[in-house]
């Protein structure tokens, strides 16, 4: 690969936040609906695999689940990647006021 086919979280300086592993499913409520896994967490943002494209700068309703627990998250699209099997996406997670 090429430093310009690396998705930019893949550059820990990229990003003030120290990602971290998280293996949990993910569904896109809004604004389409879609399914997938997140591969990596931050406190501010998540990367995940799912299987339809969400454009840049959309704004998504996420319920993310581990275990037995679901949180509801909105978040911004900051990058998406098209793979032959889905799309790898990162998601600025957010605050609600």
């Amino acid at each position: 690969m090429t430093a310009s086919e690396h998705p930019p979280s893949d550059y820990p300086g990229r990003r003030a936040a120290e990602r971290f592993p998280l293996n949990a499913d993910v569904e896109i409520l809004e604004p389409i609906s879609a399914n997938g896994v997140v591969i990596n967490a931050s406190a501010t943002g998540l990367r995940i695999a799912i299987d339809k494209q969400l454009d840049k700068d959309t704004v998504c309703v996420l319920a993310i689940r581990v275990e037995d627990n679901q949180t509801i998250e909105v978040g911004r699209v900051a990058w998406s990647r098209e793979f032959p099997d889905g799309y790898l996406v990162g998601i600025s997670l957010v605050e609600e006021s």
